[in-house]
C-alpha cells in the first residue's frame, strides 16, 4: 500500500464551535479548515500539528452517519486517518485483500479523495485512507512550550497485542518495535510507526486492578487514548490548570480528565 503517515485523528462532537474552545482557545491550536460537505451533512473543523491534524466532526443533518455515531455512543474518538498516495489502488487492495469495506471507490471529503474500511476489519477502529490535492498547505502545530505541536502516538485498546501488530504490518505496512509491559501501569503494549506517526497497541496484564483500559476492553476494542507532544510539560499542565483543567502532573506524562476534553482521552508528554 501507499501509505506515508497517519494524516488526522477524527472526533465526533455535537457542537464544534464548543469543541473548538479547547483545540483553540486552551491548547493554542489554530484552524486551518473550517467548511460542511452538504452531501454528507458534516461540518469539519481541523486544527494542524506538526506531524498530523485532529478533525472535529459535527453534524449538520440528523439521517448522517455522524449524527447516528453520536447518538450511539456520545462525542469521542471517531476514526484514524491514514495518508495514501494512490487511495483508488489502496482501497482496491484493502476490498481485495478481504477487509469489509465501507468505501472502493474514492469520494470527496474534507481532506481530499477518501474512502473507509468497515470497524469491523480493525479490532473496532474505523480507518480513512485520504489522498491530499497536490496543492494542499502545509500546516504545523503552534509554538510555545505549552502547547501541544505533533502526535505522539495513537492508542488503541485490544484483546491480543502482537497479533494485532502483525495485523497492522502485512495490512498497512507500519513497522513494529519491540514490546513492553509495565506493571506499575498495568499493562502490556506494542508501538508500530508509519512514518514518523504511531500507534500504540495495549491490552491490560493478568491480574491488574480495574480501571478504564479493561472497562474498554469489556466494551470492546478501539481507539483508547491520543497523546500529544510538548515542548515542556510542566508548563503545559500549569497553563491547563490555569484554564481550571484537570489535569495530573507531568511525571509519566499528564493526563487530562475526559470530562476537559469531550469524553476524549488526551495524554500530554515531552518527546
Amino acid at each position: 500500500m501507499a501509505l506515508t503517515r497517519i494524516h488526522h485523528i477524527g472526533i465526533a462532537v455535537e457542537d464544534a464551535d464548543e469543541a473548538g474552545k479547547l483545540w483553540g482557545d486552551v491548547f493554542g491550536l489554530q484552524v486551518a479548515l473550517d467548511t460542511e460537505l452538504e452531501s454528507q451533512g458534516v461540518r469539519g473543523v481541523i486544527y494542524p500539528l506538526d506531524n498530523c491534524e485532529i478533525e472535529l466532526l459535527q453534524p449538520t443533518r440528523s439521517d448522517t452517519g455522524i449524527a447516528k455515531y453520536l447518538e450511539a455512543n456520545g462525542p469521542g474518538f471517531h476514526h484514524i486517518c491514514f495518508e495514501s498516495t494512490d487511495v483508488a489502488a489502496d482501497l482496491q487492495a484493502a476490498a481485495a485483500s478481504g477487509m469489509e469495506m465501507i468505501d472502493t471507490e474514492p469520494r470527496q471529503g474534507l481532506t481530499g479523495m477518501i474512502g473507509f474500511i468497515h470497524p469491523h476489519a480493525n479490532h473496532g477502529v474505523l480507518i480513512e485512507f485520504a489522498q491530499p490535492p497536490a496543492d494542499a498547505p502545509q500546516h504545523a502545530g503552534p509554538g510555545g512550550d505549552a502547547s501541544p505541536h505533533a502526535l505522539h502516538h495513537m492508542t488503541v485498546a485490544v484483546h491480543d497485542v502482537s497479533a494485532v501488530a502483525d495485523e497492522l504490518a502485512g495490512k498497512y505496512g507500519f513497522a513494529a518495535r519491540e514490546p513492553f509491559e509495565s506493571p506499575a501501569l498495568g499493562i502490556a503494549g506494542q508501538f508500530t510507526d508509519l512514518g514518523a506517526t504511531a500507534i500504540e497497541l495495549i491490552t491490560g496484564l493478568p491480574g491488574a486492578a480495574d480501571g478504564p483500559l479493561q472497562r474498554q476492553l469489556q466494551r470492546g476494542e478501539g481507539m483508547f487514548m491520543m497523546a500529544l507532544t510538548v515542548r515542556d510539560a510542566e508548563a503545559a499542565v500549569a497553563h491547563l490548570r490555569e484554564q481550571g483543567v484537570t489535569v495530573t502532573d507531568a511525571n509519566a506524562g499528564a493526563f487530562i480528565s475526559p470530562r476537559n476534553t469531550y469524553r476524549t482521552r488526551l495524554r500530554l508528554s515531552e518527546a
